[in-house]
């Protein structure tokens, strides 16, 4: 084994850390993600809503939001997000009416669970720790810390329980705080969004596993516990969602993207759209007059189409789905960044809509690589997929085997995420890649941490 690093190593690196976060979502100028009209969804239930009134979405990042009661929407979303915007509107102070939210408040508590998870990643090596640094300290991931977008919730999730369970993976006999932390993590993530609820298997076999190894009454009970808590919570979520925004998104798919593509009404045919239907080929939702936008109208052509006939379709035609996989990943992939979306506050004088060009490195190189060899994309995910199966079949203690099926769980949700972006929506696309980056980028530190531990070893 490596001599372990003197106390002053992780003490200065989570320092660094912390200064990263700091330097970019609380000294001014600091910088932010821009609305794109999601925040209502949050934002909405605690009766805030931005000072300019929402003049600058897209094009500005709004830092400053009014609490009152007349900005009061109980919007038909349910997130874990919700819990967090509450916490720090309480923490603010700015319960009464006409006050002023600063929305660095929200920052400041994403930011803590993004540090807390560094806190325990930096339990191992400090070049594992830097490789984490170098990727989530990038403002691809720090501007979402200054927003209400239900993605920070689960970005925030998925790096919690990724370090607690690794902590969990390389401990003989879990303790009753591990498997809490991991459970807490993981519930934040699967109840992030409904899009992230459909991976809530994967952390929850995680938790039933570490159960059933577990020796002792207590942290059995638990790790079930959480297990079933997660499935439920997920379950839950699903159940009560707003079946109006996966109609829409059907209709944008269908619409949008089949249908102008060639032979696109004999598709939207096949999928169950009806001949007086195909006048809408080229609009989707946000089309002023779409009939997307009357709720009784798009529920019920979600249920005469909708994603179980899509995906027969795909069956079917899996040269069309790997067209689409591909046009993703070469269009849409490189877009680490939303080039739709502004991180400056209007105040601040830069153009509208101008994005910042600091603590860009990771993204830009990501973005840029991706952009002249998609390819690399795949190879990345085969031969860390390969890597993961070669250490399943002659681990060298069961703590490695524990750790290389963490991996593969996150490989097989990263692809997953892809996937659902890829063959299910089709506006945005680039941003809802964010939690397939994210994935991404955790694969190349347990690659750094294999890595490390192998010359260790040596």
């Amino acid at each position: 084994m490596s001599k372990r690093p003197t106390v002053w190593v992780p003490i200065a690196l989570w320092l660094i850390c912390a200064a990263c976060l700091a330097w970019q979502i609380f000294v001014p100028p600091f910088i932010g993600e821009a609305n794109n009209g999601d925040f209502g969804k949050v934002s909405g239930h605690l009766s805030l809503a931005p000072v300019d009134g929402g003049d600058s979405n897209f094009v500005y990042f709004q830092p400053d939001w009014l609490h009152a009661k007349r900005n009061e929407w109980h919007s038909p979303y349910t997130s874990s997000e919700m819990a967090l915007a509450w916490t720090a509107l309480h923490l603010s102070g700015a319960t009464g009416e006409n006050a002023r939210f600063d929305i660095r408040w929200l920052g400041a508590v994403h930011a803590l669970l993004f540090l807390a998870a560094f806190a325990l990643l930096l339990r191992w090596h400090p070049l594992i720790a830097v490789a984490a640094m170098l990727a989530f300290t990038d403002v691809c991931y720090v501007a979402y810390l200054n927003s209400f977008y239900m993605d920070t919730a689960a970005v925030c999730g998925l790096l919690l329980q990724v370090v607690a369970a690794c902590w969990i993976a390389v401990t003989d006999e879990p303790s009753p705080a591990q498997i809490v932390a991991c459970g807490l993590a993981a519930l934040l993530y699967a109840t992030s969004k409904t899009q992230h609820a459909l991976w809530s298997l994967l952390p929850a076999a995680f938790l039933a596993a570490t159960g059933w190894r577990c020796r002792r009454t207590l942290t059995r009970g638990l790790a079930f516990g959480a297990a079933a808590a997660v499935l439920i919570a997920a379950v839950l979520l699903f159940a009560t969602a707003d079946r109006t925004n996966p109609a829409q998104a059907i209709f944008n798919k269908l619409f949008f993207q089949l249908g102008v593509a060639p032979g696109g009404s004999a598709t939207l045919l096949e999928l169950g759209v009806q001949p007086t239907e195909l006048h809408y080929i080229g609009t989707h939702s946000y089309v002023p007059g779409s009939p997307a936008n009357d709720r009784d109208w798009v529920e019920a052509f979600a249920k005469r189409t909708g994603y179980g006939r899509l995906a027969g379709w795909y069956l079917r035609h899996p040269g069309r789905a790997f067209g689409l996989l591909w046009d993703t990943l070469a269009k849409d992939a490189p877009e680490m960044r939303q080039n739709n979306l502004s991180n400056f506050r209007r105040q601040d004088g830069h153009p509208a809509a101008a994005r910042t060009t600091q603590f860009a490195v990771w993204s830009d190189l990501r973005s840029t690589l991706t952009s002249r060899w998609p390819w690399h994309m795949v190879l990345w995910y085969v031969l860390f997929v390969a890597g993961g199966i070669l250490v399943l079949r002659a681990p060298r203690f069961a703590a490695e085997a524990r750790l290389a099926w963490i991996g593969l769980g996150i490989a097989l949700m990263g692809a997953g995420q892809f996937a659902v972006a890829a063959l299910a929506d089709c506006l945005e696309t680039g941003r809802h890649l964010f939690l397939f980056n994210a994935c991404t980028d955790v694969m190349f530190c347990l690659a750094v941490a294999y890595l490390v531990s192998r010359r260790a070893r040596a």
